[in-house]
């Protein structure tokens, strides 16, 4: 993936908007995660604003809208996964003071060269479910329906 580098205290100071599209398939850790059956390109839009917060601390503000195609754990067949993020972050040399648990922001340290489409992916990664799953009853696999098959049967006729 190309990687899309800010000075992110700089776009923070200067309350700078980027927006965009990258490639869900150009995302390598991603894309491991994603149904392979899906020739289409699946997009991530992005928009990134700067800002300074009421205490005077450079932030970022990040969204992000993607539909990716993932896996269904139940059906094992491919399924759309709708996800809309929105990220805080406060820029700074070291992490501030004050910033507990329960906070509405992360802290980011100041880079020349921040690779902004590494920290998109890293979010989507975590906001992936770990077993994925359809909101309604699956399609039940061959194995579910139907009779049991029961392998130590033939034991049965076996055993007399």
């Amino acid at each position: 993936m190309k990687p899309i580098l800010i000075n992110n205290l700089e776009v923070a100071k200067s309350q700078g908007k980027l927006s965009g599209e990258i490639s869900a398939n150009d995302c390598k850790r991603l894309a491991d995660m994603l149904s392979q059956g899906d020739s289409n390109t699946q997009s991530i839009q992005y928009a990134l604003v700067g800002s300074v917060t009421k205490f005077h601390l450079p932030s970022l503000h990040l969204k992000i809208d993607t539909i990716l195609s993932v896996i269904c754990q139940r059906c094992l067949e491919p399924m759309p996964l709708a996800l809309t993020l929105a990220h805080h972050y406060v820029v700074n040399e070291s992490e501030p003071d004050g910033i507990e648990a329960g906070d509405d922001f992360d802290w980011v340290e100041t880079s020349r060269e921040m690779d902004l489409s590494a920290l998109i992916e890293d979010e989507l990664l975590m906001a992936v479910p770990l077993a994925p799953t359809h909101s309604h009853a699956c399609k039940p696999t061959k194995q579910e329906s139907g009779e049991k098959h029961n392998p130590f049967a033939v034991l049965k006729g076996l055993v007399k």
